[in-house]
């Protein structure tokens, strides 16, 4: 065993230990983590705008509050429109479960009369089953709309870390002993968020922009809403799509008179999925964040798994600042080789 192993393996076991408590203490300080995480990621989102204020000469205070009413109003917005979308949905999911029910049941005596067998007769388990899906939807609407409570600290911890952001760029500099050397590594790590908060964030406008417009000439109800909440589902990469599209495609199949309009959905967001896979992610997000499909999908994973929703969406970013940094490292490269997409 040479000595370059020996302290390669040394390495490895150090940054073991280190992820393994960073885990331990994000499962156990998530509550305040989260906010916290969030409030991090949309600093370095809104610090182009408060550069551009503070260039105003009105000072640094001012000009945070300015960027702060400005956020809040753009995001305020779409949590409304969000919540009383949601809120009507609630309303309507007795009547959409008797139409579930009534579409089950009708499918399945179809299916009996083709193979001739009465194994699918007792629907007794099928219905104990479709009657308490409307009530575990509502408990996720529920509580996807609780989670607006955590905007009262999130405001608090943008505007202080906003306040002393310099207190960062000196930390780094701290730890790789050379001002220059953190100046241009924080640099880097500020360009890939911000590359991918900004990409992402025109690639879910487009998406739904073109969601509602086809639901909408199919008549689905909720179309403005559908198209956006299947757009934000972008951030979950290769799945996101998919889940976004099957919730206006059950409201076409219980709501129309035709199976034709399901199908219209289908060809929607096949249509939708095509043009985002090979024409808008590639040309807007390019190479902001290279990372291949099984170390995104394992990120996913792992972060569902340590901080749930929260952890599916930052999963990505997170997975950016890492290759970023660990490709300064010779004992760690040889991870960002499995994790990169060229």
């Amino acid at each position: 065993m040479t000595n370059q192993f020996r302290e390669r393996v040394k390495t490895y076991s150090h940054i073991s230990i280190v992820l393994t408590f960073i885990v331990v203490f994000v499962i156990a300080s998530k509550a305040f983590l989260i906010p916290l995480l969030f409030s991090l990621l949309l600093s370095i989102v809104l610090n182009p705008l408060l550069r551009k204020f503070e260039k105003l000469k009105i000072g640094r205070i001012f000009a945070i509050i300015l960027v702060l009413l400005t956020a809040t109003i753009v995001i305020g917005g779409i949590i409304t429109y969000t919540i009383y979308q949601m809120n009507l949905l609630i309303e309507d999911l007795p009547s959409i479960q008797k139409k579930i029910t009534s579409l089950f049941n009708s499918t399945v005596q179809q299916i009996e009369s083709l193979i001739g067998v009465g194994y699918l007769q007792d629907l007794s388990i099928w219905e104990n089953a479709l009657g308490k899906a409307a009530p575990l939807f509502s408990n996720v609407i529920s509580k996807v709309s609780s989670i607006t409570s955590i905007g009262i600290q999130i405001p608090i911890y943008v505007f202080l870390i906003m306040l002393y952001k310099e207190r960062f760029s000196e930390f780094l500099s701290h730890l790789w002993k050379n001002s220059d050397t953190a100046r241009e590594r924080t640099n880097e790590l500020k360009g890939v968020i911000q590359n991918y908060v900004t990409g992402l964030s025109i690639v879910i406008l487009i998406l739904a922009i073109l969601n509602s417009v086809g639901l909408f000439i199919l008549g689905i109800r909720y179309a403005l809403f559908f198209g956006i909440f299947s757009a934000i589902l972008t951030v979950i990469p290769y799945f996101g799509n998919l889940i976004g599209g099957f919730f206006p495609f059950l409201i076409a199949l219980v709501t129309k008179d035709s199976a034709w309009y399901a199908v219209g959905v289908v060809a929607v967001y096949a249509f939708v999925q095509f043009l985002e896979g090979n024409f808008i992610t590639p040309k807007i997000m390019g190479g902001k964040i290279s990372v291949n499909p099984l170390a995104a999908l394992v990120s996913l994973i792992v972060g569902g798994q340590i901080l749930g929703i929260t952890g599916i969406i930052l999963a990505i970013p997170v997975l950016g600042i890492l290759k970023v940094t660990m490709q300064y490292s010779e004992t760690l490269k040889p991870i960002v080789a499995l994790i990169e997409d060229d």
